[in-house]
């Protein structure tokens, strides 16, 4: 497989490809949230990131208070509904993960 990417960068996503394909439910998408905090910040070329978390503002009508206090949140303790929009913004149509997809 021939690759521009660099190995690390490369095999890290799909190391967290893999370990998505093994999610089926709700609570497989908080434990893959949990355990994997980097595989949401590997797409540094589209900060996905921060897109996902301007998509979540508007979606829960978060004020801006509000979203600094999730952002300042230690990463277990986030509240589920954000991990879940995060899995499926960042992870399953996230720019990296599905342009690598097979």
């Amino acid at each position: 497989m021939s690759s521009s990417l660099t190995p690390d960068w490369s095999s890290e996503f799909e190391h967290y490809k893999k370990l998505s394909r093994e999610v089926d439910s709700n609570e497989d998408i908080i434990n893959f949230f949990n355990q994997n905090q980097k595989a949401f910040y590997l797409d540094t070329f589209s900060s996905s990131w921060s897109k996902m978390m301007e998509a979540y503002e508007a979606k829960e009508s978060l004020s801006s208070d509000q979203l600094n206090e999730l952002e300042e949140m230690q990463w277990q303790d986030m509240p589920e509904s954000l991990k879940l929009f995060a899995y499926d913004f960042c992870i399953k149509k996230g720019f990296c993960f599905t342009a690598t997809s097979s």
